[in-house]
């Protein structure tokens, strides 16, 4: 059980690094574009890493409205929920 919390707490924090340097490249890009506001949606960053947003299951369009959101917000909850669980299940 105590890997496994590990694993979480882990996986928890790689989410939140992840939009951090997601946040931070939609800022450099900013600057570069003569501060013209850039925030890419997680549909963009799926598409950078070669993922088909395509493939993802639109349930009620649910799925479309969220891959409009910017792909940092996304991670950051993620990110903050799981290692917020984990934590939790810790001290229970």
């Amino acid at each position: 059980m105590r890997v496994v919390l590990i694993v979480l707490q882990w996986t928890g924090i790689v989410f939140i690094g992840h939009a951090l340097m997601l946040i931070g490249a939609d800022e450099i890009t900013t600057l570069e574009r003569g501060r013209i506001l850039t925030v890419r949606s997680l549909q963009q960053i799926l598409v950078l890493y070669g993922a088909d947003p395509a493939a993802i299951p639109a349930i009620g369009g649910i799925s479309a409205v969220v891959l409009g959101w910017p792909g940092w917000a996304i991670l950051a909850v993620l990110g903050g929920i799981i290692w917020w669980i984990s934590r939790y299940l810790e001290s229970v």
